[in-house]
């Protein structure tokens, strides 16, 4: 292989080549260093987006006490409470995670199934995966202890585009654009603290 890796790294990371396509990115990552960091990071992108999984906690437990007159029928209600709360709580949180999993499949859909590129944002550990034609942008920030703001810089302007919220040490903001941005700050505090140049 005398090519280099390009969008096969996230689709290596993903799991989402085959034996012979994995066996051709291996032997030329043993051989190109530059390429063996693209799959790195790639690795990189794909834990921190399955870190950005929302984590729940279970439920508060409540025990009512039992009435003096009605001991047995106190016990078998607090029982029956005890059973039941937990289960609309779990099936409610249920429902929950389903549905940001279903919106994060259909992210991961969107990058391994599309061609797209990577940018750094300059002086950060941050950098954005982004669709080559601009249709979806994934900015991810490791050691976030904040959240950030992403803003897309243009013509002079500042135009907002959402906010990255930690989970963990890693921020993730997904974007599904139908427009090229080039140029995306990274913002702390209101104070822009890196830049990413994107090329299409």
């Amino acid at each position: 292989m005398t090519a280099h890796i390009g969008e096969d790294a996230a689709l290596y990371a993903l799991g989402l080549l085959d034996e012979r396509e994995q066996a051709t990115v291996d032997a030329h990552v043993a051989t190109c260093q530059a390429c063996a960091l693209l799959l790195a990071q790639a690795y990189d992108d794909v834990a921190a987006m399955a870190a950005a999984q929302p984590q729940f906690k279970p439920p508060p437990q409540r025990v009512h006490a039992a009435r003096r007159w009605q001991p047995a029928l106190a016990a078998l209600a607090a029982a029956f409470v005890l059973a039941l709360l937990p289960s609309a709580y779990f099936y409610r949180e249920n429902v929950a995670m389903h549905q940001a999993m279903v919106a994060d499949a259909s992210a991961m859909a969107r990058v391994a199934s599309t061609p797209h590129r990577v940018a750094e944002f300059r002086g950060t550990s941050a950098n954005v995966m982004y669709g080559a034609d601009g249709s979806w942008y994934c900015v991810v920030v490791r050691g976030a202890k904040k959240p950030m703001d992403v803003a897309w810089m243009h013509d002079g302007r500042q135009t907002m585009l959402g906010t990255a919220v930690p989970h963990g040490d890693v921020a993730i903001l997904y974007l599904p654009q139908s427009h090229r941005m080039d140029q995306l700050a990274l913002l702390a505090d209101d104070r822009m603290v890196g830049q990413a140049r994107l090329l299409f």
